[in-house]
Order: structure tokens, then C-alpha cells, then sequence
């Protein structure tokens, strides 16, 4: 359980799948409906150990919130897969008519070794043709492609602001963490003290104490690590809660529009498909995120009833 309990909140947030790549396209997938299906945290440590316990043939504890995020990983996997095919895609297409083998249209090595070995001349010729085919007036969206835009572009002015704004919540759940870190560590030295003190039994030259004493001490620290976990719990719920209900509300207006024209399907310029794909990756990423919170939400308060359990059998 040390390593739980001291489990940064850093190592939530990168969580987060590392496989994520720059979407060319919108994906045609409702993120409001995909977020509000998200298993919020458990109301208690007992209904946690109850979804995610495991148990080997051996009798091991262990707790996985597999089961739990199973539809919702599933769905996370789809988009994720939907973004890595367009990527494979893009590395043989040219956007804006680039010629194929011209920086910005998928590159291969074998195209970067022919650009290396070109003179000085030939260089400066590809870059000008490369500047005429990129230099393509940019044409009028239709209104439902340009209603999502602009609704997007309300949202992209407030960057600055979202980014001050997470990493206020980052330093506050760190605090609230390293509080309750605390909180278990200092009942860690309590039953520590307790046990020291229960009689001693001795067979030749060892001494240990009072086994029938020593399961009782820690059943009633584990009993006290639950009710942290257990208030830890609503206070996160709470706050998670409210951060979701946050993200469909500041969202919404932009995810509707989105859908509204398509997920940019009419869209007349690869410049306008980028914008609107990379506005739809900002929030599945503040999605990811709510997803981490919960998923660990679920296994460290499972953990404490693991420990009961454990110790329970021995």
C-alpha cells in the first residue's frame, strides 16, 4: 500500500494514452454522450473493491477497474485508432495540393536522403514550387462549417486562461494529496506505536507479539485508512463531478456545431478540417483526463479493502 498511498497526482494526468496522434479530420464521435457515460468515481471504498477485486488461484488481492472502463476504453481505443489510421493516411498525402516528396506532404527517408543530395540551385527551385502550390486562395466555408469555426475560435481565445486555470487545479489536488498521503502515514505510526506495546510471546530466543492481538490492532487501522479513503472519496466525487458538468457546458455550443456540419465533412479547406479536428482533440483530452482521475479514484480506495481482506486471511 506505500507506493498507493504516495501515488502523485503528475502520474494521473499522465496517464493519459501516449499514443494520441494529430488528427487531420474530425472524428464522427458524440464527446458529450461519450463523457457523460464515463463510470464517475465509487461512493465508496466497498462498492470499489467489490467491481475491481481480483482474485489469483493462490488467493492474491489485487484491483483492476478494467471491467468498469470497459465500454468507456473501448470507445477511447476507437477514436485513437480513427486518428492513427489518418496519420498512416496522411504520410501519402499531399494537403493543399504539396507535391509528393516536398516537406509537408508526408516525407519518406528515401525522400529526405534525394533532398540532401540536391544542389543549391535545385533546392531553391523546389522550395519556389512549393511556395506556389501552398500560396492557394483560401475558399468560403459553408455556414454550418463556418458557425463551428467561429464557436471554436471563442473557446481558443481563452487558452491562456484554461491553461492557468488547470494548473490551479493541479497544484490544489496535489495539496489535497499530499494532505491525505499524510493523513495515512501518521495512522501507519500509530499502529506501529500500538503494536510495540502488545505482549510479547517467546519461543526459545524469539519474541513476537500476541498474534491473535496484532490481527486485531490491524483490522482496526485498516478500518481507520477506510474512512479516509472513504471521505476522500466524496470529496473527490464531488469535485469530479462538477469539473465534467464544467467541460459539457463550456463544450457544448462548439460540439454541436461540429456535429452539426458534419464533423467538418463539407469543409472546403484542409485548414478548416485541422482547426475543427484539433478544437475536437482539445476536448477528449480534458476528457482522458476526467477518465484517469476516476479510474484511480476506483483502484487506491479499492486497495484499502484489499488490505482488510488480506489481513483478515492470515
Amino acid at each position: 500500500m506505500k507506493s498507493m498511498k504516495h501515488f502523485a497526482l503528475a502520474a494521473v494526468l499522465l496517464a493519459i494514452p501516449l499514443s494520441l496522434l494529430t488528427a487531420q479530420v474530425p472524428v464522427k464521435q458524440d464527446l458529450i454522450k461519450m463523457l457523460e457515460a464515463v463510470p464517475a468515481p465509487p461512493a465508496s471504498s466497498k462498492d470499489a473493491f467489490a467491481k475491481t477485486a481480483v482474485t489469483d488461484a493462490e488467493g492474491n488481492i489485487t484491483c483492476s477497474a478494467d471491467k468498469v472502463f470497459t465500454a468507456t476504453d473501448r470507445q477511447i481505443k476507437s477514436i485513437e485508432e480513427t486518428y492513427a489510421e489518418q496519420a498512416k493516411a496522411a504520410m501519402g498525402a499531399s494537403p493543399n495540393g504539396v507535391p509528393a516528396g516536398m516537406p509537408g506532404a508526408g516525407m519518406t527517408e528515401a525522400d529526405a536522403k534525394r533532398i540532401q543530395s540536391m544542389t543549391k540551385e535545385q533546392k531553391i527551385a523546389m522550395a519556389m514550387a512549393m511556395a506556389g502550390t501552398m500560396n492557394q486562395p483560401v475558399q468560403m466555408e459553408p455556414p454550418a462549417v463556418k458557425a463551428a469555426q467561429e464557436a471554436w475560435q471563442v473557446l481558443y481565445a481563452q487558452t491562456q486562461e484554461e491553461f492557468q486555470r488547470g494548473m490551479a487545479m493541479q497544484q490544489e489536488e496535489g495539496r489535497l494529496m499530499e494532505a491525505y498521503n499524510l493523513s495515512h502515514a501518521e495512522l501507519d505510526s500509530l499502529q506501529a506505536i500500538e503494536i510495540s506495546k502488545l505482549p510479547q510471546l517467546s519461543t526459545g530466543e524469539m519474541s513476537y507479539p500476541d498474534p491473535v492481538l496484532l490481527k486485531s490492532v490491524k483490522l482496526k487501522f485498516a478500518d481507520k485508512h477506510i474512512a479516509l479513503a472513504d471521505k476522500r472519496l466524496a470529496e473527490t466525487g464531488k469535485r469530479w463531478q462538477a469539473e465534467v458538468a464544467r467541460i459539457k457546458t463550456r463544450h457544448a455550443d462548439f460540439l454541436k456545431k461540429l456535429a452539426a456540419c458534419g464533423y467538418a465533412e463539407g469543409a472546403k479547406n484542409f485548414s478548416t478540417k485541422k482547426i475543427l479536428s484539433d478544437g475536437q482533440m482539445t476536448v477528449f483530452k480534458a476528457m482522458l483526463t476526467q477518465v484517469e482521475l476516476s479510474r484511480h479514484a476506483w483502484v487506491e480506495s479499492a486497495g484499502w479493502q484489499g488490505l482488510k481482506k488480506r489481513i483478515e486471511q492470515e
